[in-house]
């Protein structure tokens, strides 16, 4: 029993070294194979890695592959690459269209109608090829541009060069339309010219082909649709609003031996005369007399400046403005604008006047009758007679009232005159009073009253009695 005993202890102790030195065997296998496995390992990531690093190399140059509106710019550098399109987007706006308008075929090139071809894009695009991302997308995109790679070149049209163009070169075949028109007789009626019917290219039909054309494959030729154009004005129109007759007529009379107020009144009343308005259109008192100068003709006569008579150039032309506002109160049109003087006057009733001072201050009506305006002037030697013709409407009938409110007393201002006698006094200014005038328009048809309009509200300031007084 002890000697199987010590057979087995004498057993164990043997199996020690051999595990021992198996374990140390395993131990420098399983190194060898982890070194062995990364070297392999390293090995095959530098043989990989090394020709993806030298094939994505900068060599400063577009990649193989790549063009540019058809043109091979691969291995070249961005500056050689630049001056080769250059002249490829030069031929391409050098390339011309003939536009068929029948018998004629005129060609313009396409630059001149507006086109504008670059390649700074495209140029960029093409370098950045295997030069942006990360390294696997630079590896992607150098294999992919292998393949074969093309990049068009930017193209714009200029919408107001490509129209003006178009207009300059067509418009010998182009046939405007002719609105209908009319001359006014010697009789103060209207003679009716019948209009003409145009023929025009169709502007945006062309432009819009143009700018479809494939500037790579363009079309050699373009023919041009016209269409008809219609005139803006008829016959038929004009026949509608065409002058019937005398609307009203309004005479005002002046002191002829005051000289230079009468040339002024003469002048401004014949800037008036055949004057046309057309219906809607504003008949405006300083638009067609225009602004009073002394090359014009006018002349310094009294005026009305801050409640006071005074020399002035042009005096006497709003005895010419209030006689046209009383013409156009009578006709029934509409008033727009208007200012009553200062100071009343006497060439009109109160609440009839009309003041005017270029350019501003200006008598306005709109011409609200449906028809033409126009507008006659005539002067005699203590005269001035406005008439004005348009469509007459049967029947209708204009009267103005008029009634003072209130009047403004004038004042009595007594002045100190050294150069008078102690106690002696001469009137230097006839004072007299102010007031406020309400006027109204009615208008009545066939004798009855159809309207009944309050006209704006006319302020007249008192003028002083001045009295020089001696010291």
């Amino acid at each position: 029993m002890r000697e199987s005993e010590d057979q087995s202890a004498g057993h164990g102790e043997f199996q020690k070294p051999i595990t021992k030195r198996w374990n140390g065997l395993k131990r420098i296998l399983r190194t060898k194979s982890f070194y062995m496995t990364f070297g392999l390992l390293l090995i095959t990531l530098v043989l990989v890695i090394a020709p993806l690093m030298f094939y994505t190399r900068d060599q400063h140059v577009i990649v193989e592959g790549v063009s540019i509106s058809g043109i091979n710019v691969g291995d070249l550098s961005l500056e050689q690459a630049k001056i080769a399109i250059d002249k490829e987007t030069q031929r391409l706006m050098n390339q011309s269209v003939k536009l068929n308008v029948g018998q004629k075929s005129p060609e313009i090139r396409l630059e001149d109608l507006g086109l504008t071809v670059t390649s700074d894009l495209a140029l960029q695009e093409a370098y950045d090829i295997s030069r942006k991302g990360s390294f696997r997308n630079k590896v992607v995109t150098k294999m992919a541009a292998a393949k074969g790679m093309n990049f068009d070149l930017s193209q714009k049209w200029d919408d107001k060069k490509l129209k003006e163009k178009l207009n300059q070169t067509l418009n010998e075949f182009v046939k405007p339309a002719v609105d209908a028109s009319f001359d006014v007789t010697n009789q103060n009626t209207m003679t009716i010219k019948s209009e003409h019917v145009g023929s025009v290219f169709d502007s945006e039909a062309l432009s819009s082909q143009i700018k479809a054309i494939n500037i790579y494959k363009p079309a050699s030729e373009i023919k041009v649709e016209f269409k008809e154009q219609l005139p803006n004005l008829t016959a038929v129109q004009l026949e509608d609003q065409k002058i019937t007759g005398l609307l009203a007529s309004y005479t005002t009379r002046f002191d002829p031996s005051q000289i230079a107020r009468s040339e002024n009144v003469r002048i401004a009343a014949k800037a008036l005369d055949m004057a046309v308005v057309k219906p809607g259109d504003t008949l405006s008192f300083n638009q067609i007399v225009g602004e009073r100068t002394v090359d014009g003709g006018y002349k310094d006569a009294y005026i009305i400046v801050n409640g006071q008579f005074v020399p002035g150039l042009a005096g006497g032309i709003c005895q010419v403005s209030s006689t046209l506002y009383n013409t156009g109160l009578l006709a029934n049109l509409a008033v727009t604008q208007r200012s009553n003087h200062d100071l009343a006057i006497s060439y009109v009733p109160l609440g009839q006047d009309a003041t005017v001072a270029y350019p501003d201050l200006d008598l306005k009506f709109n011409n609200n009758t449906g028809g033409y305006l126009l507008v006659r002037s005539k002067s005699s030697a203590n005269s001035v007679t406005i008439e004005l013709y348009g469509k007459v409407k049967p029947g209708q009938e204009v009267f103005i009232t008029n009634t003072t409110e209130s009047i403004i007393p004038a004042e009595e201002q007594r002045l100190v005159d050294e150069t008078l006698t102690h106690g002696v006094s001469i009137v230097k200014q006839h004072g007299q009073p102010g007031s406020i005038v309400k006027s109204i328009r009615t208008v009545k048809m066939n004798g009855k009253v159809v309207s009944s309009e309050p006209l704006k509200q006319s302020i007249y300031k008192a003028l002083p009695t001045i009295i020089a007084v001696g010291g």
